[in-house]
């Protein structure tokens, strides 16, 4: 996991699989990081191969914990298998979506 943080947004990169073997270790380095910060927090999933229910549950919490500092998290990056996992549990309905960082950036949808 690789963390970027710039005036607006904290970017946390993820690698390989999010799964129960790496979500304890995830969660407690990002706990860190939305108290040390007042950003918004965006997790890009380009480079993830896999995430199970486990990276679920660490997505779902952050996003409880921004939500209730009145911040966002914006996902971006995931893979076919991935982008279907998100829809079907209705992660889209809650937080935004976008393909790419760049479309971050432009403000595309």
């Amino acid at each position: 996991m690789d963390i970027e943080i710039d005036d607006y947004y904290m970017i946390v990169s993820f690698y390989g699989n999010i799964d129960s073997s790496h979500v304890e270790s995830y969660r407690k380095q990002l706990d860190e990081l939305i108290e040390n910060s007042h950003n918004d927090m965006i997790f890009d999933f380009t480079d993830v191969t896999m995430i199970d229910s486990s990276g679920i549950g660490l997505i779902l919490g952050r996003y409880n914990q921004l939500k209730n500092d009145n911040r966002t998290l914006i996902i971006t990056g995931l893979n076919s298998v991935a982008y279907r996992l998100f829809e079907l549990t209705g992660l889209f309905k809650i937080m935004p979506y976008f393909r790419s960082l760049d479309d971050i950036k432009e403000g595309k949808l």
